[in-house]
């Protein structure tokens, strides 16, 4: 059935549509058919009919009065209720150490560290022992399709691309790990719908290259239910996105990055660990928060040996908004997250043997909301800021946090702001092309020389 009426106020059907074609469709409108449908089924009669329709034209009579009674808006109430009012994922509430069992094998060993593909899939494996709210879904993330196939042991299970999700379903039932359609606005609507009703949806979209079929269900949907219903609704959906390069091979269509597209949302919280021990707490707090959280995964990282720790136990948690002081320093202050962590700190240790210029890595961890007192704090400290990023060079995450520095501490400055990032190109498929575009730990380390060198 299309609209049975103008598209607008101002506009006027009768210019493009015949009296033929109208009348016609009319005859569709699926009011007037369920109408005869009450009738003819002896649902409902003439009187019940009436008395229907008089219920809601009374029920729609007090909305409208008490919209056209309602004071108009204040504008200092332009910012409520764009994140919750009653849980905040920056307060110490989220804060908590870990505690890891430490011990050891029969060989006298203690349990080796995991990497941080391995510690996602125990705080999703946790959450859901805590909370039967959450369900997750997404592309390829059950372990099969056919239940059957498990239940005779047939097959193995996937559990994702990845394998972040594997075992879940086997564990938790089809009805709480189940697979998707190839459709990510399907994916993030779902989820949406299911959130608003309470539950707790955890979705992955399998590369961040196609998650933009989505954009409209994050933009005009999940990010913006809780304000536009003046908190009547909340809706904490958890995205978990594969992101990034660094892969020597994952080319135009899955390699990119463009968080600085989300961080641009108000009501969307955006999360991007370096390290399993921090993926572990970034993402336990993104599914006990009441927000949307938008948690990027970077995918070279998930196996590296850097960041590796042991599981930090079934509570422990990470405040959004702080940031960690990876390498502390006195004369250069270096910004970054996700992939470039490990490159950037490649960089300042050999900076510091080489050249005796000691450098203050900070590890955002959370792009929205973002630490701005640790960053104000150390550039006040060492006069120097630069900022890295895997995106492009130009109108991305950097060029904000750029920005605030030379607006807020212009003073504290003794040299430019710099930005280190990819060149504003695709990220391409050949490793040697894939080198010269991403920033590498040889381009950090030439741009913290020269800066400390101002």
């Amino acid at each position: 059935m299309i609209r049975p009426y103008s598209h607008s106020l101002s506009d006027d059907e009768r210019l493009y549509r015949p009296d033929a074609e109208r009348e016609r469709d009319a005859q569709r409108d699926p009011v007037t058919r369920t109408q005869m449908f009450l009738l003819r089924e002896g649902i409902l009669d003439d009187k019940g009919i009436n008395q229907l329709e008089k219920e809601v034209e009374a029920e729609l009579q007090v909305a409208v009065d008490r919209a056209l009674e309602a004071l108009p808006a204040a504008p200092e109430s332009v910012m409520n209720f764009i994140y919750s009012p009653d849980v905040d994922p920056t307060s110490s509430a989220f804060e908590t150490q870990p505690v890891v069992n430490e011990t050891t094998t029969a060989d006298g060993k203690k349990p080796a560290a995991k990497t941080m593909a391995d510690l996602i899939n125990a705080t999703l494996r946790d959450e859901m022992k805590r909370d039967e709210r959450i369900v997750i879904f997404g592309e390829d993330v059950a372990d099969c399709s056919r239940e059957e196939y498990l239940k005779h042991k047939l097959v193995k299970g996937k559990g994702g691309v990845f394998k972040l999700t594997f075992g879940l379903q086997c564990e938790f039932g089809t009805d709480r790990v189940f697979n998707s359609p190839l459709a990510e606005a399907a994916i993030v609507g779902r989820a949406t719908g299911l959130a608003t009703r309470g539950l707790k949806p955890v979705v992955e979209i399998q590369f961040f290259d196609y998650i933009w079929p989505a954009m409209m269900q994050i933009r005009d949907e999940l990010s913006v239910i809780r304000w536009r219903s003046n908190n009547s609704f909340s809706c904490p959906v958890v995205i978990r996105v594969a992101i990034g390069g660094y892969l020597t091979g994952g080319a135009i269509y899955h390699s990119q990055c463009g968080e600085s597209i989300f961080t641009h949302m108000p009501g969307l919280r955006v999360v991007f660990p370096s390290n399993a021990l921090d993926a572990a707490g970034l993402l336990r707090t993104a599914i006990r928060c009441d927000d949307p959280v938008l948690f990027l995964e970077h995918k070279r990282l998930y196996r590296e040996s850097y960041g590796r720790a042991a599981y930090p136990g079934a509570d422990y948690m990470i405040p959004f908004g702080k940031a960690k002081i990876v390498h502390p320093g006195e004369d250069l202050t270096v910004i970054t997250y996700g992939a470039v962590v490990p490159r950037a700190l490649q960089a300042a240790q050999k900076l510091e043997r080489e050249q005796g210029v000691s450098v203050e890595l900070i590890d955002l961890r959370c792009l929205n909301p973002f630490d701005w007192e640790t960053i104000a704090a150390s550039v006040a400290k060492t006069s120097r800021a630069l900022v890295a990023y895997e995106d492009t060079l130009s109108w991305g995450y950097g060029a904000e946090i750029a920005a605030r520095i030379a607006d807020q501490l212009f003073d504290q400055l003794d040299a430019p702001v710099r930005r280190v990032a990819a060149k504003d190109t695709f990220v391409a498929y050949q490793p040697i092309l894939e080198d010269a575009i991403l920033p590498q730990p040889n381009d950090l380390y030439l741009a913290m020389k020269d800066l400390a060198k101002y």
